[in-house]
């Protein structure tokens, strides 16, 4: 085992002991019930601009939630101090305002027979082994590069960063149960500044793994900056009216983000969904399926367990458009009077497939034949509630499956039951930089207010 590896799993250990040992403080002292949570993040980064250093930032944190139950009421407290005075004072605080809080027959921790005893592993957490040297020259080779590389309405860069991180999170409960479970990230990107006709853009190029050797090369990022840069050059008004949109691999991450959200628990029980009640029910196309499976080697969205400590599970979400099962977490289960499936952590990998299959970007556009490519969105116009559906978005128009001119200041609106119930079809462009991988989607005959 290399030393790397020792002195995480002995940091690991140290951490697991603290929070084993104030679950057994809280129970000595009153309490029913006790889970601990610490998170721990070491790392840097470092950002340049104009081939100059701007920053370096190093981090080194901790810090601990504990939470306890007494008489089915619950008391929370937070602390970045360690020590075990801090610790003890928590605990005894947290205890107190247990004492304060209403009781809730839904509190506590999860179900005995849902915790997670099986750990596979996952390939999570690498020795990158950068240090601020290290990420300063990756940050400044895109810089350069940038400056160096003369492309035709690409004004200059507006700044790179390149940055690496170690996380450790532990979680341990009365129920018995205490783990450990780290996890590395490297990043790096860069943002373009564009200009025609005196109006300028800008746009970024980026790669994010859990190892140092999956990164992309840095003229890949910026391939991807001067691209996304220059096609908002030269952009122009539309009129408003119907237009097939097609959302972008990247933008259409937004859309599975609210139907998530649309389908969590915490969503549904306070009745703020336009989705409650509908389990069993078509909530996608015919032609979707998603597909959830948190144990991908290396995945953004890999976990044994999530953060209650409930096993996960592969499995169906939406099979044929039909919605297979709710994202619940303990307490949200217990209110809607469903077990727990292990998403107190949110989603984990999620796989996007159409029943027809998928096609190139290109194709794509040639089956829509006429609309807007919608790249990004801004604003915040989507009520859960109704599915209404109405944000800013920037792209570009195209005909005949051909790029014509770039758009801006323009608003996509709808109604998310319809939109998702809409889409006619997906490209094969997965970008393994996101935890939902799905491709770019066409939505038809979309509201789009122009000039």
């Amino acid at each position: 085992m290399s030393s790397f590896k020792k002195d995480l799993a002995s940091e690991e250990s140290r951490l697991e002991n603290v929070s084993s040992d104030v679950v057994k403080f809280a129970l000595a002292n009153g309490a029913d019930e006790c889970e601990v949570n610490i998170g721990a993040v070491k790392g840097l980064s470092v950002s340049c601009r104009d081939q100059d250093i701007e920053n370096i930032e190093f981090n080194r944190d901790n810090g601990m939630s504990i939470t306890v139950y007494k008489d089915k009421r619950s008391g929370a407290v937070s602390t970045n101090d360690l020590s075990l005075d801090s610790i003890h004072e928590a605990v005894l605080s947290a205890i107190n305002l247990a004492g304060y809080s209403d009781p809730d027959p839904c509190s506590g921790l999860c179900d005995k027979d849902l915790i997670c005893d099986s750990f596979k592993d996952l390939n999570l957490v690498f020795d990158n082994n950068v240090d601020a040297d290290f990420a300063a020259s990756k940050a400044l080779e895109l810089d350069k590069m940038a400056e160096e590389q003369k492309v035709k309405g690409i004004k200059k860069s507006d700044g790179s960063s390149f940055s690496s991180y170690l996380y450790t999170t532990v979680i341990s409960n009365s129920n018995g149960f205490t783990k450990a479970r780290s996890s590395s990230s490297v990043s790096a990107d860069i943002t373009m500044l564009g200009e025609s006709d005196g109006k300028m853009q800008r746009a970024s190029g980026s790669s994010i793994a859990r190892s140092i050797e999956d990164i992309y090369t840095s003229q890949r990022i910026l391939d991807e900056a001067y691209e996304k840069t220059l096609l908002k050059l030269n952009s122009r008004k539309i009129a408003t009216g119907k237009y097939n949109v097609i959302f972008t691999r990247s933008a259409v991450q937004s859309l599975w983000g609210s139907f998530s959200s649309a389908i969590s628990g915490g969503t549904l029980y306070r009745n703020r969904s336009f989705l409650c009640n509908y389990l069993g029910k078509q909530v996608l196309s015919d032609k979707i399926s998603i597909y959830e499976d948190p144990f991908v080697l290396k995945g953004l969205g890999s976990r044994n367990y999530d953060s209650d400590g409930v096993r996960v599970t592969a499995s169906d979400i939406v099979k044929d458009g039909t919605l297979e099962q709710y994202l619940l977490a303990t307490y949200s289960g217990r209110k809607l009077g469903i077990k727990s499936n292990g998403h107190a952590s949110g989603i984990h990998n999620w796989y996007i497939s159409f029943k027809d299959g998928t096609c190139s970007f290109d194709e794509l556009l040639s089956k829509a034949g006429e609309g807007v490519v919608v790249t990004g969105l801004m604003g915040q116009g989507i009520d859960l509630v109704s599915g209404n559906y109405s944000r800013g978005a920037e792209g570009y128009y195209f005909k005949d499956g051909k790029f014509v001119h770039a758009v801006d200041g323009i608003t996509i609106a709808g109604n998310l039951k319809d939109m998702f119930l809409n889409m006619e079809a997906m490209a094969d462009d997965f970008d393994e930089r996101y935890k939902i991988q799905t491709g770019s989607i066409l939505i038809p005959d979309m509201t789009v207010s122009g000039d």
